[in-house]
């Protein structure tokens, strides 16, 4: 093993590819979706007997994207440690194009859920579990939170450049041109630094993780690895109570992206550039909450800057219930807070995680707990959709979500509370595992 070297560290492509990635991944393909849902519908002639859109239908699409990641990611997480970087992003790259421009091509509803397939394979590793892999392999562990923050807030950096862009290319162009557009984008945003700038981990280049040497005594070893391992992860009541928040705060995205319909559903047409501004809204929520989230937990622990977030976002759905409509700030104020919710579950899950568990097994352990955010995650849409039609509106489905972050911030105080009491079972890596007794 060779010492850090000075001046330019490899680490900092490694970050910026991650920043491209997550503009062109989740920033520009999945916060976005909800800009097309209407106008597909429409395509498709799924309309209520009102005559309005009925997007039902089209929302199954994440469904479908969500429960093929499910089933993938128990073994998606072993790749991260036996397959080149390279080859993994960018299998899962190719794999978001084609869904993605294939989108531009469907002229069936059943179709359309191909993409999701696609989609589904390719989320753990550009969407999920990667992104946080790369930051915490090539970054010291008292660097990697701040840095995973700035890397998943360009998450909301693409999200707000992309969402009025696409908005307006779908009305002068057509949703199947944008899809073209957007595949195009997405194929230099992410394919590039998979292929440029990505390695798995430091060492495969006669490097350490960058602010290493600054973190361990003169003369030492970098530290290894210390944590449980996923087995014993598995029978702790933390795990579970992570497994619920992360199901809930999954439902966030789709409560996002069913914005624009939920405003339309009481204003018609003419308030789609506001749902498009909201889901913009929520891109700034999102850039300065991971930013904040991230250096918040280092000043005031992750439990409770969790539980803060998770009381934002309260404020967000509430607005949304009591004063939906055209009411431009409330409804931009409440894009915003609804927004901050993709730094609980891109930056507070995984330093969650960590903190519970450690990095000795963290891929694998993040890995089963992102199978939570498939569960529900590509339901929210659906969720959403299905409430307002039952109950004759969208302020109930947001109602819901009121209730939804009261049980994330609960389940968090009582992972973060009952990690502590097996914090004496962590070993480092080599040393035998100690049981749970």
């Amino acid at each position: 093993m060779v010492e850090e070297k000075k001046g330019f560290h490899r680490a900092w492509l490694v970050f910026i590819g991650v920043c491209m990635m997550m503009a062109g991944g989740m920033g520009l393909v999945l916060n976005v979706m909800g800009n097309f849902f209407v106008p597909m519908a429409l395509q498709f002639g799924l309309v209520t007997p009102e005559g309005k859109p009925d997007v039902t239908q089209v929302t199954l699409l994440m469904t479908v994207y969500s429960y093929v990641m499910l089933v993938w990611l128990p073994f998606a997480g072993r790749l991260f440690d036996k397959v080149d970087a390279r080859v993994l992003f960018g299998a899962g790259g190719v794999c978001v194009v084609a869904a993605v421009a294939l989108l531009g091509v469907w002229g069936e509803v059943w179709q359309i859920y191909l993409s999701g397939v696609l989609l589904g394979l390719a989320g753990p590793i550009i969407f999920l579990v990667g992104p946080s892999v790369l930051i915490n392999n090539w970054f010291a562990p008292k660097q990697a939170g701040k840095f995973l923050g700035i890397a998943s807030a360009f998450t909301g950096v693409g999200t707000f450049v992309w969402s009025p862009l696409f908005a307006g290319l779908i009305k002068s162009m057509g949703y199947q041109p944008a899809f073209f557009v957007e595949a195009g984008i997405a194929a230099v945003l992410i394919l590039v630094p998979a292929v440029l700038f990505f390695r798995t981990r430091p060492e495969d280049v006669g490097l350490v993780q960058y602010g290493i040497e600054k973190e361990t005594a003169a003369g030492q070893e970098p530290a290894k690895k210390s944590g449980v391992s996923g087995k014993f992860a598995l029978g702790t009541v933390a795990f579970y109570c992570i497994f619920v928040a992360a199901c809930l705060i999954s439902l966030g995205g789709g409560y996002k992206s069913m914005m624009p319909t939920a405003v339309q559903s009481v204003g018609g047409t003419e308030l789609a550039l506001l749902g498009a501004s909201m889901i913009s809204a929520a891109a700034v929520g999102n850039i300065l909450g991971k930013i904040t989230l991230g250096t918040l937990s280092d000043k005031i622990g992750i439990m409770n800057s969790m539980v803060a977030f998770a009381v934002v976002s309260m404020v967000g759905f509430a607005l949304i219930v009591f004063m939906m409509g055209d009411n431009q700030v409330p409804m931009l104020v409440a894009g915003f807070c609804i927004g901050t919710g993709d730094a609980m579950m891109s930056v507070g899950l995984p330093l969650l995680t960590r903190h519970c568990y450690g990095d000795r097994d963290y891929a694998k352990i993040y890995s089963y707990l992102n199978m939570g955010i498939a569960v529900l995650g590509g339901l929210g849409a659906t969720f959403v959709a299905l409430v307002a039609s039952w109950a004759g509106g969208f302020q109930a489905a947001y109602g819901c979500g009121i209730g939804f972050e009261v049980v994330i911030a609960l389940a968090i105080v009582v992972a973060a509370t009952t990690a502590k009491k097996f914090r004496d079972k962590w070993t480092e890596e080599g040393e035998p595992e100690k049981s749970r007794s």
